[in-house]
């Protein structure tokens, strides 16, 4: 395949000299209309491939791949950037067949503002049809002035907007089954794409290639919705001002920073800081890439104990996994001595065992009765150390 591309050249083209001929894929006009949308304001990342045809033919050239970018293009009346590609027939229709199947998908940020271009494309070319629905973009801006009056919460609001444009394009002709056949997504992801447009990229134009460049928050849907769900605008600025003003910290820290959540305003510790990184890059990944690094992830935990304990966390989240009994760090009868106890997790000694097993263990006296199978009068104070303060 390499030598399709060999001493191939970036060209711009007039899209109309371009013959798409029979495609593999079908051709969505909202999705092409919203790739052209974005291709007039953002640039055109992907040049289209073309092969060229006999001279004598009214378009010199014919599509191999990248045919929404193309009609995009001929809707918005820009031209086009191409790379001429040559090779056999099959040989075409392989690298058109190989595009489809390993196109990057849309980062989060990305998608969303291919969505909210889809949902304007689309109201825009019924509108040219139907001429009934300028009401509607009065609607919407006058729905999210009531939002930022706080009349009304945004999730109320995009749950209106989602709405109305699902059942205005039924109604004409059937938008709920052509989005759904052109994106892939249901209206859950519509709503969910929707909201970190107008509550990120709308309002924060200026700053939200950078934010899509973090390396916690840029690619995690989560993250983003973290700071989508921050209520007031000037809020959300501050959160995300945090997150460019430091690359390590994750959506949840730079609300915490900046006094929205619990935390006083406090900075985030070196520790959280590095645990949000964790989190927020093992979301990035697919699920099959996880699935690729799970014995490394697990080779990174340092102790048996460790272990063990995500081991249990995973079977009580499975909730049908087997959950092999917990083994004690001592035997239980050998665990009370009359100056100290010894922890069952883990073998520490200590007079005291209560505020133990809360810090290093995360247990309630209940749970660790629990976990142990112990009876309800298990001393959580060494003996000799009661009768002290029962004689003082």
């Amino acid at each position: 395949m390499n030598s399709l591309l060999s001493n191939a050249q970036l060209f711009e083209l007039d899209p109309a000299q371009v013959d798409e001929g029979k495609r593999i894929g079908f051709l969505h006009q909202d999705k092409a209309a919203a790739i052209g949308r974005l291709m007039k304001v953002d640039g055109q990342r992907d040049p289209i491939k073309v092969v060229a045809q006999p001279k004598n033919t009214a378009q010199p050239w014919r599509l191999v791949t990248g045919m929404h970018r193309l009609i995009g293009a001929r809707l918005e009346g820009i031209a086009v950037w191409a790379i001429e590609v040559a090779g056999k027939p099959e040989d075409l229709a392989d690298l058109e067949a190989s595009e489809n199947l390993h196109r990057r998908p849309l980062a989060p940020i990305e998608r969303a503002k291919f969505t909210a271009a889809l949902v304007q494309a689309a109201q825009e070319r019924i509108a040219r049809a139907h001429g009934n629905l300028s009401h509607q973009k009065l609607g919407a801006k006058l729905r999210w002035e009531r939002v930022k009056a706080h009349e009304t919460r945004p999730d109320a609001a995009l749950t209106e907007e989602v709405s109305d444009a699902y059942a205005t394009m039924a109604q004409v002709y059937g938008w709920e089954e052509s989005v759904g056949e052109a994106l892939g997504m249901s209206r859950r992801s519509i709503h969910r794409d929707l909201e970190l447009f107008r509550l990120l990229i709308e309002p924060f134009g200026d700053v939200i290639e950078q934010l899509a460049r973090h390396p916690v928050v840029g690619e995690n849907a989560s993250q983003l919705r973290a700071i989508a769900q921050v209520r007031e605008e000037a809020d959300r600025r501050r959160v995300i001002e945090a997150l460019l003003a430091d690359p390590e910290i994750g959506a949840d820290d730079a609300r915490i920073a900046v006094g929205i959540d619990s935390g006083g305003g406090r900075k985030p510790s070196q520790e959280e800081k590095a645990v949000s990184a964790v989190v927020g890059n093992l979301g990035r990944l697919s699920a099959p890439q996880q699935k690729r690094y799970v014995s490394e992830i697990a080779k990174s935990l340092k102790s048996d104990e460790v272990k063990r304990q995500l081991r249990d966390v995973l079977n009580e989240q499975l909730g049908d996994a087997p959950v092999t009994p917990p083994k004690p760090a001592v035997l239980v009868r050998q665990s009370v001595k009359p100056d100290h106890l010894v922890c069952l997790d883990c073998g520490e000694k200590m007079e005291r065992l209560m505020p133990h097993i809360r810090e290093a263990h995360g247990l309630s006296m209940v749970k660790y009765l629990a976990r142990w199978d112990l009876p309800m009068d298990y001393p959580f104070t060494a003996p000799n150390l009661t009768l002290d303060e029962d004689e003082a």
